[in-house]
């Protein structure tokens, strides 16, 4: 019988994963070959942090991880799910890859560590086979845990209870990976303790993953999105002389190969993780460029987009586009990192825009017969993202690009409104939704104004015509861009209003927009329209647009907005504020304040 003092020592072997993977778990080092006890590294421990914060939280967890090679991501799953298994009676763990040959490799880490798991814990084993592991005896009773594997196009494991499910190199499962990875989900209850972990590389834009990664960023799904930058794992740095650095420090910026000015303004560039009560920051240092020109040389081929694919710094140059960019990355990933800096520090404020609703205003506690026909309503779950209020005596430019209206699939394509500062290009507002063409003219109207009466330019190109003709005829807003056309036949001239995108007109605002950006003249701030901009591409075709996976519709609406700003700049005269009939009465001045 053991002691209370053998009691004592188990329990907290058990209760503490940095002790029960040191003592208990042996791993292959990867390089050298050798059996090494399990220690976690930084990324490890980052990892662990968060899983059981989610797991105090909600009960389950669920987690989807966008790594850089070599982090020990799978290893520390794989390690988490043994002790679990290992410890705990009638558990099932999964681990399902893109290929059989894949799942065979990560079903040996679980091998190796029952292999020489301590003698004095190791439990009965039923089954050891290349292929599934369970512990138990023959008469049904012990731990009854067990591991089982697929790879996808395998065997489906529908109707299987799975308490922990690792779905590995989700990037990598092809055409059928939402099919497949919604079977596997199932398979796994809510709360409970269960767990799902979906981690890979990335690979390109567009597909299940990248979809999947960029809703957990979003806060819209149920996952927690994990991502680990190169720069913080230990291993990626040289050791430098102060006459090295000092060499290297004059040396950045000046080789195409390493990105040019992008790797000169790498330098100095932040990550923060809490583990715990404390907060951990990362910064990349001169030692890091060093390994990182390095990489780029002899591990990537010498092409810097399969470094950032590879070894990326932020979420979005993980994952590269396979056509050619067409807008300038390097300043764009540099906004992106502001981007990043900014909703942290200093969010945006968001507002939900009301159709076909009054809104009666309280003054002096005695409700007036007015109804403001447009006004905003703030929402932390609005479209609208706001982050420079109206101010008096500025002008705006507004860039509207229309969709077919309200959701018929994840996929359809959305409205978007896009405010621009007319002086400075500075990116003031976006609104984002799906809302039926004739409704839009609402939201356009409702901002415009809000915006010091703004001048808008709508895109009317199909559904665009609709918007367009409710704002000036059901809307009565005068503020709206309008072409000058010559009838050959007559020569009569005549107006018409909106902007019509064709193939004359698309290359000459695209090409306006990416001069903006490349001279740095344009200030973009929101995330949606800046992922849609590092994914807007050529294509083989010639023709430009978002890559496969990917919307377009911010890119659109920003460039009909510079185009505002370049073919009707600042008159110099200071706008009339937005009011109702009585002038004691103005929502939007009061939202200001």
């Amino acid at each position: 019988m053991a002691s209370k003092q053998e009691v004592q020592g188990l329990r907290s072997l058990l209760s503490d994963y940095e002790l029960y993977f040191d003592k208990c778990l042996k791993i292959v080092e990867f390089g050298t070959k050798k059996l090494i006890p399990f220690r976690m590294n930084q990324i490890q421990l980052i990892l662990h942090e968060m899983a059981e914060e989610q797991l105090r939280v909600d009960g389950h967890v669920r987690i989807i991880v966008l790594k850089a090679r070599r982090f020990g991501i799978s290893t520390y799953i794989q390690g988490r799910f043994f002790k679990k298994c290992a410890t705990e009676f009638n558990k099932v763990v999964h681990i399902c890859t893109h290929d059989r040959a894949t799942s065979d490799t990560m079903f040996q880490m679980a091998k190796t560590m029952e292999t020489y798991y301590p003698k004095g814990l190791k439990p009965d084993v039923v089954y050891s086979g290349k292929r599934e592991l369970k512990w138990g005896n023959q008469d049904g009773g012990g731990l009854n845990s067990r591991y089982s594997l697929s790879s996808v196009g395998g065997a489906e494991v529908r109707g299987d209870a799975v308490d922990y499910l690792h779905c590995s190199e989700v990037s990598s499962w092809g055409n059928t990976s939402r099919e497949h990875a919604l079977g596997l989900q199932n398979c796994v209850v809510t709360g409970h303790g269960t767990e799902i972990w979906m981690e890979s590389t990335a690979k390109g834009v567009g597909g299940y993953f990248y979809d999947e990664f960029w809703r957990a960023y979003k806060n819209e799904s149920g996952f927690i999105c994990a991502f680990f930058p190169w720069f913080i794992f230990d291993e990626y740095r040289v050791d430098l002389t102060d006459e090295e650095k000092e060499e290297l420090e004059k040396d950045l910026g000046k080789h195409p190969r390493y990105g040019g000015e992008e790797e000169e303004k790498l330098l100095g560039h932040k990550r923060s993780y809490r583990i715990g009560e404390d907060v951990i920051s990362y910064e990349i240092e001169l030692e890091n460029l060093a390994w990182r020109r390095k990489a780029i040389e002899t591990q990537c081929q010498g092409d810097i987009d399969l470094f950032n694919q590879e070894y990326p710094t932020t979420e979005q140059n993980a994952f590269i586009a396979s056509g050619r960019n067409v807008f300038d990355t390097s300043v764009l990933t540099r906004l992106k990192m502001e981007s990043d800096e900014r909703y942290t520090n200093s969010p945006p404020l968001k507002y939900t825009v009301p159709v076909n609703e009054y809104k009666f205003v309280d003054v002096g506690n005695v409700y007036r017969d007015k109804k403001p026909k447009y006004y905003l309503e703030p929402s932390d779950r609005g479209e609208l993202t706001v982050w420079e209020m109206p101010t008096d005596g500025r002008e705006y430019r507004v860039g509207v690009d229309v969709s077919e209206g309200l959701e018929v699939s994840r996929d359809t394509d959305y409205s978007v409104i896009t405010v621009l500062d007319a002086v400075d290009f500075s990116e003031c507002a976006v609104w984002r939704g799906k809302q039926d063409p004739d409704l839009l003219a609402w939201v356009v109207v409702a901002i415009a104004k809000w915006y010091n009466e703004a001048f808008v330019g709508v895109e009317r190109n199909n559904h665009g015509l609709t918007t367009l003709s409710f704002l000036s005829k059901t809307h009565n807003y005068r503020q709206l861009y309008s072409e000058k056309l010559l009838d050959e036949k007559t020569t009569k001239t005549s107006r018409k209003l909106g902007w019509l995108t064709t193939s004359k007109t698309k290359p000459l605002m695209l090409d306006y927009l990416r001069e903006l950006i490349r001279e740095e003249q344009i200030e973009v701030k929101t995330r949606e329209t800046l992922d849609e901009l590092l994914t807007f591409v050529h294509f083989p075709n010639g023709k430009m647009g978002g890559q496969e996976g990917s919307h377009d519709d911010c890119v659109i609406s920003l460039a009909i907005a510079a185009q505002m700003c370049k073919l009707h700049p600042k008159v110099h005269i200071a706008p009339q504020r937005y009011s109702f009939d009585n002038p004691s009465v103005n929502y939007f001045h009061n939202l200001n304040a």
